[in-house]
């Protein structure tokens, strides 16, 4: 992926299209970052005056298909491997903010007690913030379990490894 001013703008009327397309008036930006491994970020900010609600959904469930859609749209405009994220009037940043508050009780609890966590099934990006907040942790491991829609997050303390 290029960084260049074209391609944002590019991307950025796409998504713009595609969500007046659905009758949403909305500003878009796009902001690209290096990731850990090796592909590139794209995060798409999504800001809605009215019903930002009807596009995150339940759960965000809305926003997850959203998102799917933005992708397959870019994927025949970007060649370079990216991962793109889109969040919604700050949905997902507010929403990992919480899971990582949750992420440290139940790591607390977990590692209180003795014995590991499962949590109740999420969606990839719910998991991968949890997996993100106790990264950090020494003492505490996560990993994935389960098949989807059923997959879930695993909190155990090292002790039990």
């Amino acid at each position: 992926m290029t960084d260049n001013d074209a391609t944002f703008s590019l991307i950025t009327e796409h998504v713009k299209h595609l969500l007046a397309t659905m009758s949403f008036s909305a500003t878009v930006d796009c902001l690209k970052n290096k990731s850990d491994d090796q592909f590139n970020r794209l995060n798409i900010i999504i800001k809605v005056a009215d019903q930002g609600s009807l596009l995150i959904g339940n759960d965000g469930a809305t926003l997850n298909a959203l998102e799917h859609v933005i992708r397959c749209v870019l994927r025949h405009k970007i060649t370079d491997p990216v991962r793109v994220s889109v969040d919604v009037n700050g949905y997902r940043a507010e929403r990992a903010q919480n899971l990582a508050r949750f992420a440290e009780e139940v790591a607390q609890k977990a590692t209180r007690d003795g014995q590991p966590i499962a949590l109740k099934a999420m969606s990839p990006p719910d998991r991968r913030a949890i997996h993100t907040a106790l990264a950090g942790r020494a003492d505490i491991r996560t990993e994935s379990l389960g098949e989807e829609p059923n997959r879930r997050v695993l909190i155990k303390p090292v002790s039990q490894i």
